[in-house]
């Protein structure tokens, strides 16, 4: 009697460890396959990547862009920027006061428009 309860006991054990053995085996050829997919995908979009940065690269370059802006000058009116187009932050604010305003009423004054409250 006691044999054939050791030999139950290494039969089901043994049953038991190779079918976790299986479940491991298939659990890692599942995430190795996720793996490979990931480094697919990852340099797929590295090349994606380069050809973005390629083209925005060539639609900034300077040339491109000086064509476009005489091609379109009559229609956009675009000048060069000149150090003198730039004023001070202070001059912003010249002809407002300086007191503080209520955000509720910043926004009146602003827009020009009063919200319903």
């Amino acid at each position: 009697m006691l044999r054939f309860l050791l030999f139950a006991i290494l039969t089901v054990s043994t049953f038991s460890l190779g079918l976790w053995a299986y479940k491991i085996n298939y659990e890692s050829r599942a995430a190795n396959q996720r793996v490979k997919d990931l480094e697919e995908s990852i340099l797929s979009l590295n090349k994606e990547l380069k050809i973005l940065n390629a083209e925005w690269a060539h639609l900034n370059s300077p040339e491109r862009l000086r064509k476009l802006v005489e091609y379109y000058f009559l229609e956009l009116r675009l000048n060069p920027i000149n150090p003198d187009d730039f004023i001070s932050f202070s001059e912003i604010y010249r002809g407002q006061t300086g007191e503080k305003v209520p955000t509720a009423l910043a926004d009146k004054r602003l827009t020009g428009t009063a919200r319903d409250e």
